[in-house]
């Protein structure tokens, strides 16, 4: 497997990244995640358009044009291989090196990091349950996609340890927000509602091409809060991203230990 890093192939096992990496130390970062389905890169607009928004919050100085973030991406999937077959593509910018402090360079030298692996989109149902913890996330950052997953990894070892797929987080004020790396949609009296991204959730590529395909579809769909009494008494529950698709959930009551 050979990965791009700062304009070169490297084999993925020679690739480095020196120490001082503000991804690795601040998270200082953005990322994305593409769906290759062997001919094309799907939705790769929205995708471009995140992308460049979160590099321009956090002022990262890296000038793509859409067709040059195409062709690179092209490029690794052809040098693994991957050319005519389904895969994920990963997207990782940071700031690049620095002294130590959060103080950001006035001259950053971006590290960009692309790698592709074979992905196969399957059909699955998901056992998902309530997270103990609650998402807190500022509204600024829940718009892109950052590097700090800090809240997502630990509902994903929750949902290992109660053996679940996934846990699903709520806001302080009682309404739905996501999955740890998926947004939420439940099916209630004959609609679909999917949380408003003001509680929090990532306004995720795959949720807006359902959200536009439904609509043109004639299916009922509602941007709206949605609460425990909402989520407990849905009739179909499912998660969505750009990897996965769409998948159907089952929810799972959580039963605390005696």
């Amino acid at each position: 497997m050979v990965v791009y890093l700062n304009g070169d192939l490297v084999l993925l096992d020679q690739a480095c990244i020196p120490i001082q990496d503000r991804g690795l130390t601040l998270g200082d970062g953005v990322f994305e995640t593409l769906y290759y389905d062997g001919q094309d890169l799907e939705c790769l607009k929205p995708h471009y358009d995140r992308l460049l928004k979160g590099l321009a919050l956090f002022q990262i100085p890296i000038d793509w044009v859409i067709s040059e973030f195409k062709s690179i991406i092209s490029y690794v999937l052809e040098n693994n291989d991957l050319i005519g077959k389904t895969a994920a593509v990963r997207v990782t910018c940071t700031r690049g090196s620095s002294v130590r402090g959060v103080k950001p360079p006035l001259q950053p030298q971006p590290t960009i990091l692309i790698s592709a692996q074979p992905y196969r989109r399957e059909a699955k149902l998901n056992r998902v349950g309530v997270s103990s913890f609650i998402h807190a996330c500022p509204q600024v950052l829940s718009g892109v996609k950052h590097l700090g997953y800090q809240l997502s990894v630990l509902g994903a070892l929750e949902a290992r340890d109660r053996g679940l797929d996934d846990v699903l987080f709520f806001n302080a004020q009682g309404h739905l927000v996501c999955a740890t790396a998926a947004n939420v949609f439940i099916l209630r009296d004959g609609t679909m509602i999917t949380p408003p991204l003001s509680d929090g959730a990532l306004p995720g590529v795959m949720r807006g091409k359902l959200i536009q395909e439904m609509q043109r579809s004639g299916i009922a769909v509602r941007i709206d809060h949605i609460t425990h009494h909402d989520l407990e008494s849905a009739s179909r529950l499912f998660l969505s991203n750009s990897l996965i698709g769409l998948q159907e959930a089952i929810f799972e009551r959580y039963r605390y230990p005696i």
